[in-house]
């Protein structure tokens, strides 16, 4: 399983993302559009899309979302999101 992208955001306005080298395609262009998808309160779910899974986290506001190529483990992406959030709220706190 690769994590391909993940992204840090507070409703549609991006705060930090990353990608990995090796990879190249929309997945940038297509974030955004799942970002106005994603709803605001707490919660957490999981997109398909083409040949990638999108997991994402909502915490006061604040989404944390990745994107894997396994479309049937789902435990290590939510295990990095946890883990991402953590290390954002650690360093910034949830203020909305």
């Amino acid at each position: 399983m690769t994590i391909v992208y993940a992204l840090v955001s507070r409703q549609k306005t991006v705060l930090a993302e990353h990608t990995t080298t090796s990879v190249t395609g929309n997945f940038p262009t297509v974030t955004r559009v799942l970002l106005a998808k994603i709803p605001p309160s707490d919660g957490r779910m999981i997109y398909n899309y083409d040949d990638y899974v999108f997991h994402y986290v909502v915490e006061n506001g604040i989404c944390f979302l990745c994107m894997s190529d396994e479309k049937n483990r789902h435990r290590v992406p939510f295990a990095l999101l946890q883990e991402i959030k953590e290390l954002f709220t650690h360093k910034y706190g949830l203020e909305v």
